[in-house]
């Protein structure tokens, strides 16, 4: 029975025959994550559908990572009904809760039993043994189950943010002007993109680098607009993102391709989003 973060993605699945491209891209953006906030692990496995981190941490960075769905921390044990009970049991002995329900995801149809017939029988275990009473919506604890070539078994299911891995679909430059900036930085950065932050005076874009994994670019002070084509030529950049509105619009005279993401948005649309992030 070993500590191990089983990571979801949701978008990357739709991929076809690219999504291993991406799968690896992920992996990547994790090992960064990992590396800059002094983590360690033993390995990290890349299974369909599935990440596997083996480290004994908490691994709170995986939310500002893009392409990430969500994430749990689990026990990986042997795909044998008394295994799990025995994972069960000692996730739930130090929960404090009156009522639970197991939600299970059969992924390896190999296993003898159905997802229903997991829960019947994790549940049945853990009203005997705990003491305990199933609810099915109003319950203070979700005991997770998730059948691969292993068994994993958790009772925290974390979200992410979602989208692409960034540096997935290449760079682009970054016109920080004010708050919309970023949050135009943050939505290409979800698209997969890798942003160069550029600006015409020093700002503040912690905002960025918090979900900076699998790229690192410090902010570039220009004098003149103009100076945005030989930024975008240099760095191989295919395009600029502003944070422009309909009230905000403005040409920009210069020659790559500019991005408006926010163009459509209104104050509430934009509140929500980053509130979310």
């Amino acid at each position: 029975m070993e500590k191990v973060v089983i990571v979801r993605y949701s978008e990357i699945g739709l991929k076809g025959n690219n999504r291993i491209l991406f799968e690896k891209k992920l992996i990547d953006n994790i090992k960064d994550s990992l590396r800059k906030n002094n983590i360690k692990y033993k390995k990290i496995e890349r299974l369909r559908g599935r990440i596997i981190i083996f480290a004994e941490q908490e691994l709170n960075c995986l939310k500002y990572i893009f392409g990430i769905s969500s994430f749990s921390p689990a026990l990986i044990i042997e795909p044998k009904i008394n295994e799990i009970e025995k994972a069960v049991s000692k996730l739930a002995e130090n929960k404090k809760f009156k009522t639970f329900r197991v939600s299970t995801q059969r992924l390896n149809k190999n296993f003898s039993l159905t997802s229903p017939e997991i829960e019947r029988v994790i549940g049945s275990f853990v009203c005997e043994k705990l003491n305990k009473k199933v609810s099915l919506k109003n319950f203070d604890l979700e005991i997770g189950i998730e059948i691969l070539e292993q068994a994993y078994v958790f009772t925290e299911r974390v979200n992410g943010p979602g989208g692409l891995p960034v540096g997935i679909e290449g760079k682009i430059i970054s016109l920080i002007e004010d708050k919309n900036s970023l949050l135009a930085s943050l939505l290409m950065m979800k698209r997969g993109c890798s942003v160069i932050p550029v600006s015409m005076k020093k700002t503040d874009i912690n905002l960025i680098k918090k979900f900076a994994y699998g790229f690192e670019q410090e902010l570039i002070i220009i004098k003149s607009i103009e100076e945005l084509d030989k930024i975008a030529k240099e760095n191989n950049a295919r395009a600029v993102v502003v944070g422009q509105t309909l009230e905000t619009f403005k040409e920009l005279n210069i020659k790559t391709m500019v991005l408006q993401p926010l163009i459509g948005f209104d104050k509430k649309i934009k509140s929500l989003i980053f509130n979310f992030l």
